[in-house]
């Protein structure tokens, strides 16, 4: 469910700001170029989905790579891809998170990843890009738009999606007592790659 998806959260990494290497601080306003990679252990990729009409679950996936080729001359020609591992799923209930796992909802077993691959990348002005791509759950693949911005020493996107628009429906039950839009956050800290 929001699933998705960092799905996203390398596409934060893009930013013509300050990229924040693992142990280093912000020396400069903008990053070299080259090749960089989600660090997971300072990254979020989280998912709020409302129940009942009032009721918030938060969650996250806990298993996600990415990478982004980064250009300071031109963010034209940067480009972002990722995955998250569906089974990596962590809410407040372990029930609910192999339900989330079951063919009611991400099917796991068959669809093991959510991806996401950048098509276009532009500076929308105060330091904030807006990132066009493509993102994949379920085996099916829809377009996808979002605005990055520099927060908490990386950077964040937050967007929503239509889990029906992927096939996450859920059980005859649940699945309509959950609502459709799924909300996203994801804060994306950088780490270059080595050569």
């Amino acid at each position: 469910m929001r699933s998705t998806i960092a799905l996203f959260a390398a596409l934060v990494l893009s930013s013509p700001l300050p990229f924040v290497p693992a142990g280093d601080h912000i020396a400069s306003t903008k990053p070299p170029a080259g090749t960089w990679r989600l660090d997971p252990a300072r990254s979020v990729v989280q998912f709020t989905v409302t129940k009942l009409g009032f009721e918030d679950v938060t969650g996250r996936f806990l298993d996600f790579s990415g990478s982004v080729r980064y250009d300071p001359a031109d963010a034209v020609n940067s480009a972002v891809q990722w995955a998250v591992k569906v089974g990596s799923v962590k809410t407040d209930a372990s029930n609910r998170d192999r339900s989330l796992q079951s063919p009611d909802y991400f099917d796991a077993t068959r669809y093991p990843e959510m991806t996401f691959r950048s098509e276009r990348v532009r500076p929308l002005g105060d330091g904030r890009l807006q990132v066009d791509g493509a993102i994949t759950i379920r085996g099916t693949t829809r377009p996808l738009s979002i605005v990055v911005d520099p927060a908490d020493g990386g950077f964040e996107s937050r967007f929503e999606l239509d889990r029906y628009d992927f096939g996450i429906v859920g059980g005859s039950v649940m699945g309509r007592l959950i609502g459709r839009t799924v909300r996203i956050r994801l804060l994306a800290v950088a780490a270059r790659e080595e050569s």
